[in-house]
């Protein structure tokens, strides 16, 4: 096992720009794509991945100090810092669990599919360290090495059962047709989101709020359009951080940007992927009897729809609110700051867009995000001291809104650590959930469809 660990982390050592082109054309060519459009279609996917994180990148360092400066000029005092999802990873990767964690998880996968507990094949093999990271966390938290495997496999089963169910709403919102997203740090907030969705269905006039944002554009004209209301709520996070006219002028053009340059970035993955999703349905169709069969990619994918970004970009100041306010929370949001499109991606997509039930359940999933990421936080400053990491002047420890801020992360920490309290809630949590899993999936789709006959009739009778 150590010798397949050091080879596997030799291979990573590499990076995911190079790692994941790798993987994409290995997994194109056992599809039966030809060469030089398995190449083509690995480039491609590589420069669409490495452009989302420019832009996010480019995002962050716009946001971060403005938000840093909003936090400062608030007054806002809590002591747990948000490192980011990048420093939890980098911290993860360095402990002995790490490297064993990938063929593990990818035999894993394999097994799954061959029994048909799962449709989905997770391609995207780097954001395996969501899952490894579950099990490190339950390995120090209880000093068990058993039980931190078994936490790690038992986060990737959940992780590609949530992400089977969730396919069918998230190809028909997206566009991606035989594509699921088994990114454990979106998919986690379905648990809250599906239960939360069915509750707003069942109150009397909130369940009524119509509008999505493709409607707000149409009713605002030119200032519901994408980039313009990026430069208003750019021009009101700077008025908040107290920048200059000229600094909140720079944040909101930047920000603006953002919003048209992240949908042309995700067109060029789209143009990769083509390729291989005719492969695969011929592949399928040849080997497997035509069994439905999902590819897992990053969800990095979903988060230039403009929806997603809009949705984001409001909740982004409310956060720093919502933390100085929340009870028991002792994270001050910062680094992860613009990872909040990964979060409510799968959130957008189940409410088809509504503006109204976005907000909401986004804001509810944010304050289980804080106060998850303070409970276990003691065990990630642990884990994050242990490979070398420094914790920020002023802080106690470290979080992020990756890590054990995710639902998923903490029901299984807790539960395989035998805390009365999480397994209550995650028990609470589940249960709901798979009362109104069948229900919402089914709901989701047939709204989609819905407005496509509509839109489908209307564009009909317009021509005559």
């Amino acid at each position: 096992m150590e010798v397949i660990a050091s080879y596997f982390k030799v291979i990573f050592d590499f990076g995911p720009n190079i790692v994941l082109p790798c993987f994409i054309f290995l997994f194109a060519l056992a599809l039966g794509t030809k060469p030089s459009k398995a190449i083509r279609a690995a480039i491609f996917i590589a420069i669409a991945l490495i452009g989302i994180k420019m832009v996010v990148a480019f995002m962050g360092d716009n946001l971060g100090p403005a938000m840093k400066a909003l936090s400062k000029n608030s007054g806002i005092k809590l002591d747990i810092m948000d490192v980011g999802w990048g420093a939890v990873a980098a911290a993860i990767w360095a402990t002995p669990m790490g490297a064993i964690g990938i063929p593990v998880i990818l035999i894993f996968n394999f097994v799954l599919l061959y029994f048909r507990v799962t449709k989905t094949l997770m391609v995207d093999i780097w954001n395996y360290h969501h899952l490894i990271t579950v099990g490190v966390l339950t390995y120090y938290a209880t000093g068990n090495v058993y039980l931190g495997f078994i936490g790690m496999l038992l986060a990737a089963l959940i992780t590609w059962l949530l992400a089977d169910w969730a396919a069918p709403f998230l190809q028909k919102f997206y566009g991606l047709p035989g594509i699921t997203m088994p990114t454990l740090s979106s998919i986690s907030e379905c648990l809250i989101a599906a239960p939360l969705n069915e509750l707003l269905d069942r109150i009397p006039v909130v369940k009524d709020i119509r509008g999505n944002f493709g409607s707000v554009q149409k009713y605002l004209g030119v200032f519901g359009e994408p980039a313009v209301l990026a430069v208003f709520i750019g021009l009101g996070i700077g008025m908040m951080a107290q920048y200059s006219i000229k600094d909140s002028l720079n944040l909101a053009m930047n920000l603006a940007a953002v919003m048209i340059i992240l949908p042309k970035v995700v067109a060029i993955l789209m143009e990769g992927l083509m390729p291989i999703q005719e492969a695969s349905q011929v592949f399928l169709q040849k080997h497997m009897s035509g069994r439905e069969i999902f590819l897992g990619l990053d969800s990095a994918i979903s988060i230039g729809h403009p929806s997603v970004l809009t949705a984001a970009l409001l909740l982004t100041p409310f956060v720093l609110v919502l933390a100085a306010v929340l009870p028991g929370n002792q994270m001050l949001p910062f680094a992860d700051i613009t990872v909040i499109p990964f979060r409510i991606a799968f959130v957008v997509a189940l409410v088809n867009g509504n503006v109204f039930r976005t907000l909401v359940i986004g804001a509810v999933v944010l304050v289980q995000i804080l106060l998850c990421g303070t409970i276990t936080s003691p065990v990630m400053t642990q884990i994050f001291l242990s490979v070398g990491g420094k914790i920020p002047e002023g802080a106690v420890g470290v979080g992020s809104f990756s890590g054990g801020s995710l639902f998923v992360t903490y029901a299984i920490m807790q539960t395989l650590s035998f805390v009365v309290s999480g397994i209550i809630i995650s028990a609470i949590v589940f249960g709901l959930f798979l009362l109104v899993a069948k229900s919402q999936a089914r709901k989701a789709v047939a709204l989609m469809e819905a407005e496509e006959e509509n839109t489908y009739a209307g564009v009909k009778n317009s021509q005559g």
